[in-house]
């Protein structure tokens, strides 16, 4: 006599299309977070790097004005791009003065502004809503600055 054994549901081999669509859910519930914390990591790493450029080329900006109201007491105004350095979203603005106004005092003592901006909408002007690094600082008339510049 021949027995018909019944299948045992614990021997099955795959799964059920619930268990599918639940296993599914679990992972795309458990991505979109994390999705979400690399999408804000990068725009705040982005965010990072060009402050840390624009703070170096403000930098770099105020050493050359300092250099040459020491060396010819000039005062100016002047502004521009990074497009050289491979920023031309990276504007500058600097202002040399010796007026009281600006906090200098004619004749003796030059005050330099320095500002470097992110032109995001490319107008040329810097608006509320852009990066900004701005350095000001102050040189002296000095004889001995105007003698090494001119090679005495």
């Amino acid at each position: 006599m021949t027995r018909f054994r019944r299948r045992n549901n614990s021997n099955r081999r795959g799964q059920t299309l619930i268990e599918l669509v639940a296993a599914t859910t679990m992972m795309a519930v458990a991505i979109v977070p994390g999705l979400s914390l690399m999408r804000d990591g990068m725009r705040v790493s982005r965010e990072l790097e060009v402050a840390g450029v624009m703070t170096s080329l403000c930098a770099s900006k105020q050493e050359e004005h300092l250099a040459l109201s020491a060396a010819t007491w000039s005062e100016s105004t002047a502004s521009g791009n990074f497009s050289a350095e491979g920023y031309p979203n990276v504007r500058f603005s600097v202002v040399r003065s010796d007026e009281s106004a600006d906090g200098g005092i004619s004749d003796r003592l030059m005050a330099v502004t320095t500002t470097v901006w992110e032109d995001v909408d490319s107008d040329s002007t810097l608006d509320s809503t852009e990066a900004s690094v701005t350095f000001a600082t102050k040189v002296a008339r000095i004889a001995s600055y105007e003698n090494e510049a001119s090679g005495s």
